[in-house]
Formats: structure tokens, sequence, C-alpha cells
């Protein structure tokens, strides 16, 4: 199918694109290279398979109005050559309309369902402010030298009867069973960004401000048979800020984070809450994040770094939670391009954690360091850190404290030594991608 849709592209404004990565690995010890890593956001090196698949269709009509569908199914999970499994976890990313230059204001909107992202620390595969996952709607106003999104959507999570509770029950007449829903409450979310360009001769710069409001009605759920729950209506706000700076030289960027959240915007509004407080909400979470990331080409070296330090704490009533913590990751990668198709890549990244409670294996107050050295020789088709699509080899040496190995349970492999090893070969793109684009791209670049 994709292939019949690419081969028309030439006829009204069909398009292709895709992101994916893909990699084969060994520990050297006849075993799977395994990730380590004891931070939220770890090194993206030891990732699993992954792969989006855009079909773009872009209309114009006569009066220059523009209509760009964007479809965008997601495959992720082991490889039918590795595990001889015929399956993998399917999902889509991106299903929405998008409207342009309907009017004479600089505006766009779109309705549907969509990541919704910003810029990210690229070694730790992240976005720090703004990054949601969206069935609604949005708008776009960008007026000369300024930015103004707005986006609004809802969600019903599936799990410990939290937003959707489904019970099966008898059938008029007492004949099978009907599924009855019970507990149906979903999560608002309205997200705000205004950015501000600076633009001289040599670079760009931007300071954005960024927001969001997440809250959940009051429902009841049943916990017995006969026994009902009230789970109480719940809120959450973050506000951000980020200064970015591009155009000195190709590929070149640098972007500075932070951000603090509230309640239910302290988490993901994909996963399942954890932590809550004694009153079934989340009011009580809180996270702060400062994050940085930079790109620098000079010819035939480049640099590359990025760098977190995150303080969450939950909603529950205890004062020393393993869940409560600080933590800190730090990475840095210079390049050397031998030719315009060949590089070495040299990572060096350190992980620090301190949670506030006991390790829950050792029931001791552990502080897990993980250090990675890694070597990336790779093929790719121009000069960059970014270049891609990239064929590359790597070996990772990984290197943990007691702590951090106590991390993992004993049976586990990487419990077993506190030094670990990596080697794999694989490759990584982004063509044409409806979600992924550098630092100063716009969004209609992508």
């Amino acid at each position: 199918m994709l292939f019949l849709i690419c081969m028309q592209t030439a006829l009204a404004g069909v398009g292709f694109g895709s992101y994916g990565r893909v990699q084969v690995s060994t520990d050297a010890m006849g075993g799977q290279g395994d990730p380590v890593n004891v931070v939220t956001y770890g090194s993206r090196l030891e990732k699993d398979p992954y792969l989006e698949l855009d079909v773009l269709f872009d209309h114009v009509v006569d009066d220059g109005a523009g209509f760009k569908v964007v479809v965008t199914p997601a495959i992720s999970g082991a490889l039918f050559h590795y595990d001889g499994q015929w399956g993998a976890d399917l999902a889509l990313r991106n299903l929405y309309v998008e409207a342009r230059d309907f009017t004479p204001l600089p505006l766009s909107a779109w309705a549907g369902s969509r990541m919704v992202r910003g810029d990210d620390v690229h070694l730790m595969d992240f976005w720090p402010l703004d990054e949601l996952n969206m069935v609604g709607a949005g708008a776009r106003v960008a007026p000369e030298g300024w930015e103004f999104l707005l986006h609004a959507g809802l969600n019903r999570l599936e799990g410990d009867d939290w937003q959707l509770q489904v019970r099966d029950i008898p059938k008029a007449g007492g004949v099978g069973q009907e599924p009855v829903i019970l507990l149906d409450r979903q999560r608002r979310i309205v997200a705000a960004k205004a950015s501000r360009f600076l633009a001289t001769k040599a670079n760009t710069v931007r300071f954005s401000v960024y927001g969001e409001l997440h809250s959940l009605p009051e429902g009841v759920r049943v916990v017995d048979d006969f026994v009902e729950q009230t789970l109480p209506t719940d809120f959450g706000a973050m506000a951000g800020i980020q200064l970015s700076a591009w155009g000195w030289a190709p590929d070149s960027f640098a972007h500075l984070w932070y951000k603090a959240a509230t309640g239910l915007a302290a988490g993901s509004e994909l996963a399942l809450p954890t932590g809550l407080g004694p009153d079934y909400r989340m009011a009580g979470a809180r996270e702060h994040l400062w994050a940085l990331a930079a790109n620098h080409e000079a010819g035939r070296v480049g640099v590359m770094g990025g760098a977190y330090l995150r303080r969450y704490t939950d909603a529950d009533a205890s004062a020393a939670d393993v869940d409560d913590r600080w933590e800190f990751m730090l990475a840095v990668r210079p390049s050397f391009y031998a030719t315009d198709h060949l590089s070495l890549g040299v990572e060096a990244s350190h992980q620090w954690l301190r949670p506030d409670g006991l390790n829950p294996r050792t029931d001791a107050y552990d502080l897990p360091q993980v250090t990675k050295l890694a070597l990336l020789p790779a093929i790719q088709p121009r000069r960059g850190g970014l270049a891609r699509p990239q064929l590359r080899l790597q070996y990772v040496l990984t290197v943990m404290n007691n702590d951090a190995r106590s991390w993992y349970a004993e049976s586990d492999t990487r419990h077993r030594s506190n030094v670990q090893h990596f080697i794999g070969v694989g490759a990584e793109w982004w063509l044409n991608s409806a979600t992924y684009r550098l630092a100063g791209q716009s969004r209609e670049e992508r």
C-alpha cells in the first residue's frame, strides 16, 4: 500500500516520510545487550527498534488555502527476524487534518489526534517542555517575529479503574452478558505557548513561555460487589520557559529549559498516576526540571551535548519515599568526520540518582551512579552529528557503582557485574518526518 502511495507522489500532493531506528546487540558473553539506566531519561544508545511511517496529503485549492492530512502509524517491539514471533505493537501517533491560509491572517488550525512537540534533548531522547499526545484541536498564529500556539484535548486511559471502569452484567432476560460503563471521566488538557524571535545576520534567538492545565472530574467506581468509592476532582498545572539560539553554523543550536509542574501535570498524560495522596488525588505532586541541549559543527569536528537536573516528589504522605528523588544526567558526544560520509563519534555520559527513601531491594539508602563510554563509527550522507540516515556500529562500556547494580533484581544479568558491555550494529533515520525537526526548522519545513 505504501509503495502504491509513493508511486503517486507526483499526483495530488501526496508525500511520504519516516522516522525509525533498528539495531541488534550482544553483551559479549553470549547474551543480548541490555540498556543500563537509573534515571528517568537515560541514554538513547541502547534503544529498542521503533518505526513511524508518515503519509501526508497536502491539497491547495484555487484561492491558496491549504489542507494537509497526516497519518502516522507506528510500530515497536521485537523484530520477527530476531525472535521468530509474528507480531508487533501498533499505534496511530498522528491522525489529523491541518488547514492554513484560509484567512488573510497568519493562522493555521488542526483537529484530530497528534503528537505536539517542541525541541528535544537528542542524546537522551526526551522533550523537556512541550510534549503532549492529544486528541483534540489547536491553532497557530505567527505574525512577524512571533509564534502563538494553543492546543486542547481529551483522553480516557484504560487501567486500574482510574478513568474508565467497565464491567459485564447479565443481559435482560438473564441470557449472556453485556458490558456497562460504570466510571467515565476524561482528562482535559489545555496547552499554550508564546515565542518571540530575534534575528541577526549571524543567528536567531528565541524566547518561549509555555503552560499546561490538566483536570479530571469527580467519578464513582465500584471496588467490591456493592461498595462504591468516589474519586475526587483533580487538577494540575505546568509552566516553563525556553531560551534557544541557532544559525551561527550548519546544524548548530543551543537550548535551555526550566519547568515547574504540580498535580496531574507532574506526570505523563499517558501514564496512570502513582503515589496518590490519601484523598486519591495528585494535588501534592511536584516536579522541577532544568535541561540543556546543544550542538556545534565546525568542519571536520562536531560536538553535541545534553544535560538535565530533575526534582520529583509524588503526592503520597510518605516523607521518605524512594519515588521522591533528585536525578541528574550529562552526556557529551564529540565527532570527527574523516570524509563527508565516514564519522567517528565518542560519547561519555554520567547518571546520578538520589532517592529520598530506601531501596526496596536492599532496605538501604542507595545512591546509584552509572558512567558510560561509547565508540560510534558511522556511515552517513553528509557531515554532522544529526545527519541521517545513518548506519553505525557502537560499543558501549557501562560502569555502575554497587548501589546502581543493586537497583536490579539479583537474577538480572545487570546485577551480576559492575561492568556491562553493549556491542551493536544498527541504523537510524528521519526523512520528511511529520514530527521530528532540527532547531530553527519551521513546522512547514518538516
